[in-house]
């Protein structure tokens, strides 16, 4: 069973973005992603908790009144990101990180939820950076496996974002690191690469996050599309 904690706030709600946002971005549609899996995957879920960042709007509205609510007035990423590791701290087992720019397929996590156990640190986002960049420290390095408990092909990979799942026996190895390298993401996996300690992606990949550089393997628009119109 895993635990979810969600950090969201109301900040590019609308047009215009940040530089490498995509037309189509909806902090909404990422959110409506997040549930159906969370209803598809109830079973193998513990615990849900949101982390709300600043002022109330049209997000924390979509949120439904079942789920646990942490408000804190933090009004930045990094106070924010420390306020959900605090949070974390009282939740024992596994845990997964969400930021509020990812789309979740479905069966991501119950993927997750089952690869986590063997595979100890993970994410669902099979980042492009990995494939196209040549300055990975790991590059040349990676490994694939069949977990059979996922039923899916999982690959190391050098980094990802603050999106990610550790398993309830990796957190006293890997927490230490997260509290200190903040929202220096890619620092951070550098680092427990050097501890020996590596990250894995499903091939291909359960989630996105949604800017240019999106899960290579899928048509993230489409499905995008098909969110929108459930919220219709």
């Amino acid at each position: 069973m895993i635990n979810i904690i969600y950090r969201l706030c109301e900040a590019e709600m609308a047009p215009p973005f940040r530089s490498k946002r995509l037309p189509w971005f909806s902090k909404l549609n990422c959110l409506k992603s997040f549930l159906d899996s969370v209803e598809y995957s109830k079973n193998y879920i513990a615990s849900v908790t949101f982390i709300h960042d600043g002022p109330e709007g049209n997000l924390i509205k979509a949120i439904p009144e079942k789920f646990k609510i942490l408000k804190v007035n933090a009004c930045s990423n990094e106070g924010s990101l420390l306020a959900t590791y605090e949070t974390a701290k009282e939740i024992p087992g596994d845990i997964y990180f969400v930021e509020d720019d990812y789309l979740h397929l479905p069966e991501s996590i119950k993927a997750l939820a089952l690869a986590l156990p063997s595979l100890g640190l993970l994410t669902g986002y099979d980042h492009e950076d990995r494939y196209v960049r040549d300055d990975d420290l790991s590059l040349g390095k990676e490994m694939i496996v069949f977990d059979k408990a996922s039923n899916r092909h999982w690959r190391t990979a050098e980094s990802t974002t603050c999106t990610f799942a550790i398993s309830e026996s990796m957190r006293p190895k890997i927490e230490p690191f997260t509290r200190k390298f903040m929202l220096k993401d890619r620092a951070l996996f550098k680092r427990l690469y050097k501890k020996k300690i590596r990250l894995w992606t499903p091939i291909p990949g359960l989630t996105t996050h949604v800017d240019t550089t999106l899960a290579p393997g899928f048509d993230w628009p489409a499905f995008n599309d098909q969110i929108a119109l459930s919220r219709a």
